[in-house]
Parts: structure tokens; C-alpha cells; sequence
């Protein structure tokens, strides 16, 4: 069995070892014990509703959004029937979860199947 000889390191490397000693050197970095319960009470504080300068923020979004993917789903070479049926499951998804998320959990059946 022949031994694999060492070779030499160019500048660069030896830079980027120093620096990867030097990181696995430092301390783990860890959260507070308390950091789950301070996040959500500050989402629960920061979740309102949206404003009506909001409402239009993420309506114009969701618009140029959905123009500039069939635009690219276009260009890739999808017909139309692809794009569309592509941009109506997905507006699909968003009302089914919106719908999901306004039924009460004890109004929901789970079945085992």
C-alpha cells in the first residue's frame, strides 16, 4: 500500500484553513432558554391586519408576480393551457389554506384511511 504523500497548500488555501481553525476554535453559538416564548408573543404582538396601503402593497405583488412567471413559463415553452392550469392550482392552494385556517380544529373529521 503506498502512502499518499503531502502536497502543498497554495496561498490562498492556507488562508482559508487559517480562518476555518480559527472558527471551529470559537464557542458554539446558542439561544437564550426563554427564546421561543419572547418570539411569539413579539409575532403575536406585530400580527395585525393589513392596512389598506398594505392591501395594495401585496395585491400589485402578487400581479407583477404572476405576469412576470407566465412570462418566463412562456419563454421556457409551456402553452397556455400548462401556465394556466400552473397559476389556478396555486391560487387554489392559497384559498383551500385560507379556507383550512377559518374552520375551527373541533368542526374538522380526520379520517384514518
Amino acid at each position: 500500500m503506498t502512502e499518499i504523500e503531502p502536497r502543498q497548500m497554495e496561498p490562498h488555501e492556507d488562508g482559508i484553513d487559517r480562518l476555518l481553525r480559527r472558527s471551529m476554535a470559537a464557542p458554539i453559538p446558542s439561544l437564550p432558554p426563554d427564546f421561543d416564548q419572547r418570539l411569539m408573543r413579539e409575532l403575536r404582538r406585530r400580527s395585525q391586519p393589513l392596512d389598506r396601503y398594505g392591501r395594495i402593497l401585496l395585491t400589485g405583488y402578487c400581479m407583477v408576480s404572476v405576469v412576470v412567471s407566465a412570462v418566463v413559463m412562456r419563454g421556457q415553452g409551456l402553452n397556455w393551457t400548462a401556465i394556466a392550469g400552473t397559476m389556478l392550482g396555486s391560487l387554489a392552494m392559497v384559498a383551500a389554506l385560507a379556507w383550512a385556517r377559518r374552520v375551527k380544529p373541533a368542526t374538522m373529521r380526520y379520517s384514518a384511511t
